[in-house]
């Protein structure tokens, strides 16, 4: 067995790894809490109060929504609204 092909498994064997042992598995357990407590989602003050994780469509991914009006979101990034209000 030569030292490049030594060399090149052991490679192949530590990018596996850290393919597999990512930063993704800390992201899937935090939108687990959040989904799991409704606690942290209340705001004390405002006229609804609610805080929700919802999709933005600009920011294009799971971000915080603020309740302005009953089914009617702000995100708290880009500030856009979301109505999910029946027509």
């Amino acid at each position: 067995m030569s030292w490049v092909s030594f060399i090149t498994g052991g490679m192949t064997v530590i990018f596996v790894y850290a393919l597999f042992t990512g930063s993704r598995d800390n992201e899937v357990m935090q939108l687990a809490v959040e989904e799991n407590s409704p606690e942290l989602n209340m705001v004390v003050n405002g006229p609804s109060g609610r805080l929700v994780t919802l999709s933005c469509q600009t920011c294009r991914k799971l971000k915080r929504h603020k309740e302005i009006q009953p089914n009617l979101f702000q995100c708290t990034k880009c500030k856009r609204h979301v109505d999910i209000r029946a027509s």
